[in-house]
């Protein structure tokens, strides 16, 4: 499918496709009039820097991720790939701790900006509370 229908498919502006081409993190084939092709293996690869993108990771680590799949296994790759992983497990959770105390503060904001008691005083103390958030994660 040309960049067009892509971008379509994927709700994508079809300039960030042609970045993430020059990157070269989404290559598609060329045809015989130099027109982009995309595949089911391009889609593929799409939600592959979707999701990492969503996880927070910068392209150039979702690039070197995508090297990964043309690499080969050996010792190396692997110690390689294990520590870059480890590393990027520890933030999730990190994430994940900070963004479940987030849900919880949202979550007493929206009871109480339901309540007709709340003061000032109690909102601005909970809108402070999300300045504090990273000091409470472990």
């Amino acid at each position: 499918m040309n960049i067009k229908d892509f971008a379509e498919k994927v709700a994508c502006n079809p300039d960030t496709l042609r970045f993430y081409e020059k990157m070269g993190l989404l290559v598609p084939t060329r045809t015989a009039g130099n027109y982009r092709e995309y595949t089911v293996a391009d889609l593929a690869t799409y939600r592959i820097i979707h999701s990492l993108k969503r996880a927070g990771l910068p392209l150039e680590e979702i690039q070197e991720i995508l090297c990964l799949r043309s690499a080969d296994v050996d010792a190396t790759c692997c110690a390689d790939t294990l520590r870059f992983i480890t590393g990027k497990h520890a933030q999730f959770i990190d994430n994940q701790h900070f963004y479940a105390q987030l849900a919880l503060l949202t979550d007493q904001m929206a009871e109480a900006l339901t309540r007709s008691t709340l003061s000032k005083s109690e909102l601005d103390a909970m809108i402070e509370e999300l300045g504090e958030l990273d000091d409470q994660v472990v």
